[in-house]
């Protein structure tokens, strides 16, 4: 026992060690690829915002209607007037704007702006900062058609809604410009998709992610710095590898010089050089590993005080009940169903125990049930074949004795009349000797398939019953599987009986339907119908031996019925029996 005290303890150890750096590997994986995650994600969703505007300025750019409102204005380009127009449909702000200019003009010096202020075009003379960056975007757009974008920048010292332009020419029916569309892009716009400030994001206390510019210069607020677009300066390892166009991650010192886990990437949108960088702080993601160090080393203790003590009294009441489970269940394999295991816990070897009673009970009873609705239904049908011969068969054969036995006095003129009359009488006999075989093992099943032999089958009981009945078949019901046409055959011929035995119908219609997985089978009567319930479904009766054949075949069997509307039986079964 010391030996294997030792053992357990050298084990819990080693284990211990192993899982405190294995677990602290694994959690800085972990968190590092959160940290790619949320940066894909976010940079999925920065990209997509800046080809929305894109595709949004297109779509201005080439409104008919602001193509007339700039060829009306290039007309009265010195004018100093203004006038409404109807441009509800311009509204840019529903677009994600914060501003919309049309600039005007043939050169860079002699520019016209004009600004749209709800349903007015108000011509404007911007500040110096912004009328440089919309003379530096009518210089980028004038001759060509792609896009054309100026990066944020400050109109003044405190400026905290920094101007970012987004531009595209506009044309007339010649494809000469006309005049070019600018945009502003709100910076409040970029900061709701970037700055997430809740630990409930993924990112915990400390985490963020921010954009920054290729003069290091954050494009998004910091978490941590109040106002910090193009005030923060972040030239850190992952900034400049981003700008290397490196992707990966790293532990780092970040632009706080604090320890944190960092995962960057380049921004790929067109006409801005950015990168997008996500961090967690290092000691906010080892929370988790101090706290597993703190209670590896606290359970080891447990666990080192309590193992030697439980370990064999645990083996012992594990293993003694399963060993009783599993030789039981040999004995069960072996056919032997009278087995009974006693409980002697409630725990969950207890329930388990008592579930393999009840299991094995179950499978006693369903054996015996199976056994005696083999030997009641070979009871059955021989005593209706033994009704047969007797009734039938029997019968004629003693009236083809009587004949036989009447020509010993009768001339030759009368045998010969008897004899006729006992050939004919043979014919019969031979014709109810084969509509015997026939029910018994149908041969025509094979010779002529299954609508052939329902055809058959209703013709004869039609032609003894004196009951219309129609049949009728669709689509292709064929199959390679001999059981799945004699079943289908046995459980027509047991509906029919059912329905002439007790529906006191005048009338049956059968619908033999197949597609390429199933063969469905619909017998419908307008007899009296019954309340069907569990009553009705119990081995040997005509509706169990049914629903027994068709669970056989993988179907499925439905009875519709109700006192004085008739019946409707709906079989459906696969074309191939596994």
């Amino acid at each position: 026992m010391i030996l294997f005290f030792i053992v357990g303890v050298l084990a819990l150890s080693v284990i211990g060690i192993y899982s405190y750096f294995n677990a602290k590997n694994a959690l800085l994986k972990r968190t590092l690829d959160q940290l790619t995650s949320i940066r894909v994600i976010k940079k999925g969703q920065i990209e997509f915002f800046f080809n929305e505007r894109y595709k949004n300025i297109t779509l201005l750019s080439e409104n008919d209607y602001l193509k007339n409102i700039a060829a009306v204005l290039n007309q009265k380009l010195y004018e100093n007037s203004s006038k409404q127009y109807p441009s509800s449909y311009l509204n840019y702000s529903q677009l994600g704007f914060n501003s919309m200019y049309l600039i005007l003009g043939v050169e860079e010096s002699k520019l016209q702006i004009f600004k749209f202020q709800g349903t007015e075009i108000i011509k404007t003379a911007p500040d110096s900062v912004t009328l440089r960056q919309v003379a530096r975007l009518w210089k980028k757009s004038e001759n060509t058609d792609n896009h054309a974008i100026i990066d944020f920048c400050k109109r003044f010292n405190n400026d905290n809604d920094p101007l970012c332009l987004i531009g595209k020419r506009i044309v007339n029916q010649d494809k000469k410009t006309i005049g070019v569309l600018a945009l502003q892009i709100p910076i409040n716009d970029i900061n709701s998709i970037m700055l997430e400030d809740s630990p409930e994001n993924g990112l915990g206390e400390s985490g963020e992610v921010y954009l920054v510019g290729d003069d290091y210069l954050m494009r998004s607020n910091s978490r941590f710095i109040p106002n910090s677009v193009l005030n923060t300066n972040v030239k850190t390892i992952s900034a400049v590898n981003a700008f290397k166009d490196k992707v990966g991650s790293s532990l780092i010192d970040d632009y706080r010089t604090v320890a944190c886990l960092s995962s960057y990437d380049r921004l790929i949108v067109p006409g801005l050089n950015w990168a997008i960088i996500a961090e967690i702080d290092y000691s906010e993601a080892m929370i988790p590993i101090v706290s597993l160090r703190n209670d590896i080393v606290f359970l080891s203790l447990i666990i080192c005080v309590f193992l030697f003590s439980i370990a064999r009294f645990i083996s012992r009441t594990i293993t003694n009940p399963i060993i009783r489970l599993k030789n039981a269940a040999l004995m069960i394999g072996e056919g032997d169903l009278d087995i009974n295991i006693k409980s002697k816990s409630r725990d969950e070897i207890g329930l388990l125990t008592d579930a393999f009673n009840t299991m094995a009970m179950q499978l006693k009873d369903e054996r015996l049930k199976r056994m005696s609705a083999l030997y009641d239904g070979q009871e059955l049908e021989r005593q209706r074949i033994s009704r047969e011969l007797h009734d039938g068969l029997g019968q004629k054969l003693i009236a083809i004795k009587l004949l036989l036995e009447s020509t010993s006095k009768q001339n030759i003129d009368e045998t010969r009349a008897t004899l006729e009359d006992v050939k004919g009488s043979f014919l019969k006999t031979i014709e109810e000797v084969r509509q015997i075989s026939n029910n018994l093992a149908p041969n025509i099943l094979n010779e002529s398939g299954i609508d052939i032999a329902l055809k058959n089958l209703c013709d004869s009981v039609q032609k003894s019953a004196k009951i219309d009945i129609e049949l009728s078949a669709h689509g292709d019901y064929s199959t390679p599987d001999p059981k799945v046409k004699f079943y289908i055959y046995r459980i027509a011929q047991e509906a029919l009986n059912n329905a002439v035995k007790h529906s006191t119908a005048s009338r049956i219609q059968i619908q033999l339907i197949g597609n390429s997985e199933n063969i469905i089978l619909v017998i419908e009567d307008d007899g009296k119908g019954f309340i069907y319930d569990s009553n009705y479904c119990f081995p040997c009766n005509g509706i169990y031996n049914m629903k027994e054949r068709a669970r056989l075949l993988n179907g499925t069997i439905d009875i519709e019925t109700e006192p004085l509307m008739g019946t409707t039986i709906r079989l459906k079964v696969p074309k191939k029996h596994e």
